[in-house]
This record gives C-alpha cells, structure tokens and sequence, in this order.
C-alpha cells in the first residue's frame, strides 16, 4: 500500500447527540462519541465500532499516528492487529500509538494490567481522577499536584514504550497537564484558559466535553511536526481550548486560503501560548 499523508486516526465512536438541559430546548445532532470527546454518556442505541480490521484497504492504515481509547486486555489485541495489519500492507514504519485507558478499567484490580499495557505504547495518558483510581488514592476536590506527580513517575519508571522512553501526561482539567519523560525534566503545563484562585473561570469556557480527547490528538499533530514532547503537549493545551469554547466542534472557517476556528487563526493562538508558558525550547516552566 502506498503511503497517504495522514497523521492521526483515532480508533473511537462518533456518534450524533442529543443533549436534553432542565427547562432548555434540547441540543440535537451534536457530533459526539468517545472517539470525539471523553465518554461520559450511555448509548440509547447498538453502537457500530471502529476496529483495526475497517482499516484495511484504506488510506488510515498508514496514518502516523493513532489514538485508543481501550481497557489493557483490549489494547494488547488491538496493537498487536494494527501493526500486523500495517506490515501486511507494506507499512513497516512503527506509528506513534496513544492510549486513554478507557475509563471504567481504571480500578486497583487492573493496575498491573494497565503498567503492562502501557510498554505497547508511546503515550500513556489518563485523566488525574482515573490515575488516583488506578492507584486506590481517595478523592478529593482539591488536586494534589505532588501525589499526581508521584503517581505518574510510578508508571514512568514501570516503562512506556517498547523502549522504555515513553510518555505519561496526565490531564487535569482547569490544573492543565503534568508530562513526565525519562529524557527530559517532568513538567506542569498550563491550560489555555487559566484563571488565579478564587476566580471565576474565563467566560469563553462553555463545555468541557472533549476538550481531553481534542488536547491528546492535538498533541499527536504537534509530536509528529516537532518531535518534542513540550512542544506537542502546547499543541495539545490549545487545542483542548477550541473544545472548551462551546457545545460541539469549534466552528471552521476558510478565507483567503486561511483556516480559523471560532473566528481565531490557530497558529497565532499556539504562538501566545508556547510564549506565555516558554515553550520555545524544550525545558518549561516549573520544571521538577
């Protein structure tokens, strides 16, 4: 098979929703699915999944990069088809493989599996609340950064990545993300949008939903384009914040060959932040 230019390709859902508010008119056909945003919502219908095998004899066989949304039982099986699939076809270059452990896999029974799972990938990538699940740790509605930290170490030190020089970012909402590589120093990123203590949050901030999935895609692009895991966890963080802005996918539009989302040019969005958290080189930040 010929290799087409594609970079990301995530193995998920995509649904069309309908989201119903208390004494509001309801939102319908919402592009949504676990493949689009982060799953938190029952299926009111039998749902058509997307697996390795629907990728055959298309284009997607060869992107770059893909994303799993997957227990660590099903991960083992689904990397394993993929990268047989690829080699079948020709395609023998190793893609960069992402993982979101799904997130009703993340109890203390499946830790051993899911440090198992994580050396088939280059990205492990839970959110903070299935991380402390994963590991027994009580909640709380105030994150402890420093517990996120060891927590993430714990995992780094296990190994991600079939050598061992993985990546464990760990998404934690309004507290932004924690990176964590054996090449580099660990680092906290802020989110986009970030507010102080006691302030209330930014009014362009309407629906969370999605935003995780669109910073681990984003980050995708942004790996495969610099090579940087700083770099790419900014690509991530802004593009998370398109997500954020309303109901929905950012709106698209095109003018003089020039794409903006939300009326705003994404590059110039990405340059204020990589300015803003000096991103410019690798090494940011509150580095630990």
């Amino acid at each position: 098979m010929q290799a087409a230019n594609i970079s990301f390709a995530s193995l998920g859902l995509v649904v069309l929703d309908e989201i119903r508010f208390p004494n509001r008119t309801p939102l319908t056909n919402i592009l949504g699915g676990s493949g689009t945003y982060a799953k938190d919502f029952k299926y009111t219908t039998p749902v058509l999944a997307v697996q390795e095998n629907s990728l055959k004899h298309t284009n997607l066989l060869a992107s770059r990069s893909f994303h799993y949304l997957a227990s660590p039982e099903d991960l083992h099986v689904r990397v394993s088809t993929l990268l047989a699939l690829r080699a079948e076809a020709g395609i023998h270059e190793r893609p960069l493989i992402i993982w979101e452990p799904a997130p009703l896999s993340c109890r203390p029974e499946n830790l051993e599996g899911c440090l198992e799972a994580a050396t088939l990938v280059d990205v492990l990538s839970p959110n903070h609340l299935e991380l402390a699940k994963l590991f027994s740790e009580p909640q709380s509605d105030v994150i402890d950064k420093k517990k996120i930290e060891e927590l993430a170490v714990q995992c780094l030190n296990r190994g991600v990545g079939p050598d061992g020089n993985g990546t464990v970012i760990v998404r934690a909402g309004e507290n932004g993300c924690f990176i964590s590589n054996r090449n580099i120093s660990s680092t906290w990123l802020d989110p986009f949008y970030s507010t102080k203590p006691g302030e209330k949050p930014n009014e362009k901030i309407v629906d969370p939903t999605g935003a995780g999935n669109a910073f681990l895609g984003s980050y995708a692009v942004g790996y495969l384009k610099t090579g940087s895991v700083i770099k790419a966890a900014c690509y991530g963080s802004v593009g998370a914040s398109f997500a954020l802005e309303q109901v929905g996918v950012p709106l698209l539009s095109v003018q003089d060959n020039e794409e903006s989302w939300n009326g705003v040019d994404v590059l110039s969005r990405l340059e204020e932040y990589m300015a803003r958290q000096n991103c410019g080189r690798e090494g940011v930040i509150r580095v630990l």
